[in-house]
C-alpha cells in the first residue's frame, strides 16, 4: 500500500473551495470535531475544504487513512430521495450527496477509513432492524433495509459508471451534530468553555476571544484558494493539527503567566534606566500585542511573528546582559534593515521581539 501523504492528488472538482464563504456551520463544527480529538488524545490533521468540507487525516506528518466530512444544514428530514438526487447542470447532472461521497473514497480506495454525512437535522431512512431512523444520531449505511441499500449502490454504479459494485456500505454514515442552526456560537462558546476549563482548570480567560481567535484560524485555512501540489502544502495552507491546535489552547491561559513575564521585563527595563515614556510606550503596545496575536486571520502580524522569531534564534544562546543593548536594538535594527516598510510601529516590533524571547 502506498504512503497517505506520497499519494496525492488534486481534488476532482474544485468548485468547493471556489465557493467556500457559504457557510459558518461547518467551520463551527471543524472545531467541535478538533475537540472531540483533542480529549480523546488521538493525533490528527483536520484539513477545510478540500476534498470535502471536513477532511481528518490521522497523523500531520505520515497519515495512514483519511475521513471524509460532508456538512450540510437542513430544515426537514433527510431522505432516500434527497441522499441520491442529482441536480441537471450545464455539463449533465451534478453528483449526489452519497455519489459526492463516494468519489472521495475513489481518489483514496486503500486509506478511506469512513465517509460521514453531518446534518443539523434527523434521518428518515428505513431500516433492517425496524426501528424508527429519526431516533438514532448515527446510522452506519449497512443499517438500512437491503432494498435501499441495493438502490443506492445501483444509483452509485449510474453516477460514476462503475463496472463492479462500490465498497463503502460499512464505511458510510449518517450523523445528527448536537451542533444546531440557530444558536450555534452560543452552544461553541459554552463547549469551548467547558473545554478549556477542563484542560487548563487554573487559568483566567474570556470565552469570547478565544472563540474568535480559533474561528479566524478556521475560517483562514477554509478560504486558502490558491494551487496546492502536495500533502506538506495542503497540511500548510488547509490543515490544522493536533499540535497547532495544542498551541492555540495553550495561549489562552497564559494570562497570568504573560503578567509575569511583563514585570520581569519591566523591572528589568527600569533597571537598564529606559526612560519612562519608552517604557509606558512598550506597554501600551505589549497590551496590544497579547490580544492582537490571538487573531490567527492577521496573517501581516504572522509572517511578521514568523521573521522575527528566525532572526532571535541566536540570540537564545548568547548571554543577554542588557536587553535594549544586547537583544532589542539589534533585533529590531536588523528586521528594519531587511522590512523597512515594516507596518507596525518601533514599540510594537520591540514587543514582539520581547515576547518571542522571553517564550
Amino acid at each position: 500500500m502506498d504512503k497517505l501523504k506520497d499519494s496525492f492528488v488534486k481534488p476532482r472538482d474544485i468548485s468547493g473551495p471556489r465557493s467556500s464563504n457559504r457557510f459558518d456551520y461547518q467551520k463551527d463544527w471543524a472545531i467541535l470535531k478538533m475537540m472531540e480529538m483533542y480529549e480523546v488524545e488521538e493525533d490528527f490533521l483536520l484539513v477545510m475544504d478540500y476534498y470535502d468540507d471536513v477532511v481528518v487525516y490521522d497523523s500531520a506528518s505520515d497519515p495512514e487513512n483519511v475521513s471524509f466530512f460532508q456538512i450540510k444544514t437542513s430544515s426537514k428530514n433527510w431522505t432516500l430521495n434527497s441522499l441520491t438526487k442529482r441536480k441537471p447542470g450545464a455539463e449533465g447532472p451534478s453528483l449526489s450527496i452519497l455519489g459526492k461521497m463516494y468519489e472521495c473514497k475513489m481518489q483514496f480506495p486503500e486509506h478511506t477509513l469512513s465517509l460521514n454525512f453531518i446534518s443539523n437535522y434527523t434521518y428518515n431512512l428505513k431500516l433492517l432492524s425496524g426501528e424508527k431512523s429519526i431516533t438514532k444520531k448515527k446510522i452506519c449505511l449497512s443499517e438500512l433495509e437491503e432494498v435501499t441499500i441495493a438502490e443506492i449502490i445501483r444509483k452509485v454504479i449510474d453516477e460514476h459508471q462503475l463496472k463492479d459494485n462500490p465498497d463503502f456500505v460499512e464505511l458510510t454514515f449518517f450523523e445528527v451534530s448536537e451542533l444546531l442552526v440557530d444558536n450555534r456560537e452560543t452552544y461553541l462558546k459554552g463547549k469551548l468553555s467547558e473545554f478549556i476549563e477542563k484542560q487548563n482548570p487554573d487559568s483566567k480567560y474570556k470565552v469570547s476571544v478565544i472563540y474568535d481567535a480559533i474561528f479566524s484560524e478556521v475560517k483562514v485555512k477554509n478560504n486558502y484558494e490558491s494551487d496546492i501540489s502536495s500533502f506538506e502544502e495542503l497540511a500548510k495552507h488547509k490543515g490544522i493539527s493536533r499540535e497547532q491546535f495544542k498551541e492555540h489552547i495553550q495561549m489562552f491561559s497564559t494570562d497570568d503567566e504573560e503578567q509575569e513575564r511583563w514585570k520581569f521585563i519591566n523591572d528589568s527595563l527600569l533597571q537598564e534606566n529606559m526612560p519612562f515614556s519608552d517604557r509606558l510606550k512598550i506597554k501600551q503596545a505589549w497590551d496590544d500585542y497579547r490580544v492582537d496575536k490571538m487573531n490567527y486571520a492577521n496573517l501581516k502580524l504572522r509572517n511578521t511573528i514568523t521573521i522575527i522569531s528566525k532572526m532571535i534564534e541566536t540570540y537564545k544562546e548568547k548571554q543577554i546582559i542588557n536587553l535594549q543593548n544586547d537583544l532589542l536594538k539589534p533585533v529590531y535594527n536588523e528586521y528594519i534593515s531587511k522590512e523597512s516598510n515594516s507596518f507596525y510601529s518601533e514599540y510594537y516590533i520591540k514587543v514582539i521581539i520581547l515576547m518571542e524571547f522571553s517564550k
